[in-house]
């Protein structure tokens, strides 16, 4: 899969609200890669999938996957060279 560009909305329901922009594969991994930008009491508002047309500054990395966190702990990782 590719990277895709996301408008995430952080706040709280009926209070202040604001956008972040993140790259990431999925919508879910889209949250993931905004809850480190989040302040005490923000929840994630809305995840939205936006046109990249180059312009847009990212506001943070992409999330990890689920693989490559769990890819050390695994047997198989001993195997694999990290370069």
């Amino acid at each position: 899969m590719s990277l895709r560009l996301y408008r995430v909305g952080l706040g709280q329901d009926g209070g202040p609200s604001r956008k972040v922009h993140v790259m990431s594969e999925t919508d879910v991994q889209a949250g993931d890669a905004a809850a480190p930008l989040m302040t005490a009491g923000e929840a994630i508002l809305s995840i939205e999938e936006i046109e990249d047309d180059g312009s847009v500054v990212v506001d943070a990395p992409p999330a990890r996957s689920q693989a490559a966190e769990l890819a050390p702990v695994t047997p198989e990782a001993a195997a694999v060279q990290n370069p």
